[in-house]
């Protein structure tokens, strides 16, 4: 930059002075919602809409005429992470003020947070103009486990919804906390911490029982929104209602009716031909219609995409978010080959489309039948199996990181998902199957599980077509659980034939 005719020598020094320090400070560099520049003076924001390439002039203009702190040679009297601090307490303040997401309240008065989107200890009083204290806001969201795991904030239509439900489901809440304390079957966890509800004998994902404080605090209302909406307890059991709507069972049918066509139409027509490679999906579809979902399709003539996947929910809501996933992965599978690659772009189309309840687990996997290679990635899926009685061991679980589509935005889950590459040989088989299987129970509230699932694969000693081994897992777990399945259950397996080894 030249020095201009009009600057003084002076005010040119003072520039270069703070080029220099805006280069080399990062307490000269701290943004309020990524957007205005604090002083590190004054501590106030001294430039709105920062902009880089203006930046030395509008902090200039700031210190010469606005600033009361500053002082040629001075120091500053802020360091990093006290303008750090007051950055997030000035954005929290304009959030709390201006964003519909962060003004909810349940009846009684408590703060919502839109991260968690649980009723919290910070008051608040929707009729009166001011917003909830600050510091309150923040020593909850400190100790808000959503919100330090960056997750992505419920909408503000989305807390509407929940206010909704607190009315709805509080009094079934209160009953449900005093049978917590005195029955320990509604205490039962799974093996992360997630409560197990007695009725139907299903991982409740939404439901975290993983301390004591979760379980007679926030678990309670999710249990009996469980419990009301996916298990159909009693009316009288839970709070009245204002009055039924006309036609609500008709309009629930047909919404069930849509969604079951919807799947229907999704299934893929036929199954790609891969020389040397027999691949088969069973899919056991229940009377509600969950969110299991599978396809396969050939990318080149020697190049096979297979996937299977998980929606959280039922219906039609469950349905068309399986399109929408269904289509997006197709479409990156035409561009790229990279099974992870194509999570990642996937994970970006959906995740501004679902809200902070819904997500989508997926297992991706890519046959090139001219390297004899398999490569797959996982998005939260239950790992794959590879069995094969001529390795050692015959059974492996293909564990790999990553987590379901739709919880994060691309930053982090970008960096977490992980891909594997097999070298295939001849008798492998690689066993995709989702939650329906191993978690079908029995009368007395046990699950199939992987131990049972794994002694029905080494039965078949692995010399049965894809489709027989499909469908003796199948009627294992079909036999086991004898009040039958409670969920969806897909079993993808792909069978190498060839005779030829790598």
């Amino acid at each position: 930059m030249a020095k201009s005719e009009s600057m003084d020598a002076k005010t040119w020094a003072l520039l270069q002075a703070i080029k220099r320090r805006m280069d080399r400070d990062p307490a000269w560099r701290v943004l309020v919602a990524e957007r205005d520049w604090l002083c590190p003076y004054c501590g106030e924001v001294g430039v709105r809409d920062f902009r880089p390439r203006q930046a030395p002039e509008q902090v200039l203009r700031h210190l010469v005429r606005e600033c009361g702190h500053w002082a040629e040679e001075a120091g500053t009297r802020f360091g990093l992470s006290e303008l750090k601090a007051r950055a997030r307490r000035l954005e929290t303040e304009r959030l709390l003020r201006s964003d519909p997401a962060w003004r909810h309240a349940d009846r009684l008065g408590h703060w919502l947070c839109p991260f968690c989107a649980e009723p919290t200890t910070v008051a608040w009083r929707r009729e009166v103009e001011e917003a909830p204290k600050v510091e309150d806001v923040l020593r909850h969201l400190d100790a808000c486990r959503a919100w330090r795991g960056k997750r992505k904030p419920y909408s503000s239509e989305a807390l509407a919804l929940i206010v909704q439900e607190l009315y709805r489901h509080g009094e079934l809440a209160a009953r449900l906390r005093e049978t917590i304390a005195t029955d320990p079957e509604w205490r039962r966890a799974s093996s992360d911490g997630k409560w197990v509800c007695p009725k139907c004998h299903k991982r409740v994902p939404e439901v975290d029982i993983s301390d004591d404080l979760l379980l007679v605090s926030v678990a309670p209302l999710r249990m009996a929104s469980h419990l009301v909406e996916r298990c159909g307890l009693a009316d009288d059991r839970a709070p009245a209602a204002p009055g039924p709507k006309p036609h609500t069972e008709d309009h629930g049918a047909r919404d069930l009716e849509r969604a079951r066509e919807i799947v229907a139409k999704m299934l893929p027509a036929e199954v790609p031909k891969a020389e040397g490679y027999d691949l088969y999906c069973l899919y056991h579809p229940t009377e509600r219609v969950g969110g299991d979902f599978y396809d396969y399709f050939a990318l080149s003539p020697h190049e096979v995409a297979m996937v299977l996947g998980d929606v959280s929910g039922h219906g039609l809501e469950a349905a068309l978010i399986m399109t929408m996933v269904k289509k997006s992965l197709k479409l990156h599978a035409q561009r790229h080959r990279s099974p992870a690659e194509v999570l990642r772009r996937t994970n970006q189309d959906i995740n501004a489309e679902l809200d902070a309840r819904t997500f989508v687990s997926a297992c991706y996997a890519l046959l090139d039948t001219r390297t004899r290679s398999l490569t797959f990635a996982r998005a939260g899926h239950n790992p794959p199996i590879l069995f094969n009685r001529r390795r050692t061991p015959p059974i492996r679980h293909l564990q790999s990181r990553g987590m379901a589509l739709g919880m994060y935005d691309g930053g982090l889950f970008d960096k977490v998902i992980e891909e594997i590459e097999l070298a295939v040989r001849p008798g492998d088989c690689f066993i995709l199957f989702t939650d329906g299987l191993t978690e079908a129970r029995n009368s007395a509230g046990e699950a199939f599980g992987l131990e049972r699932l794994e002694a029905a694969i080494e039965r078949t000693r692995g010399d049965l077509s894809s489709q027989a081994l499909a469908a003796i897992l199948f009627d294992a777990a079909r036999k086991f659980a004898d009040e039958g399945f409670q969920d969806d259950v897909a079993i993808l397996c792909l069978r190498c034939t060839g005779t030829s080894s790598v």
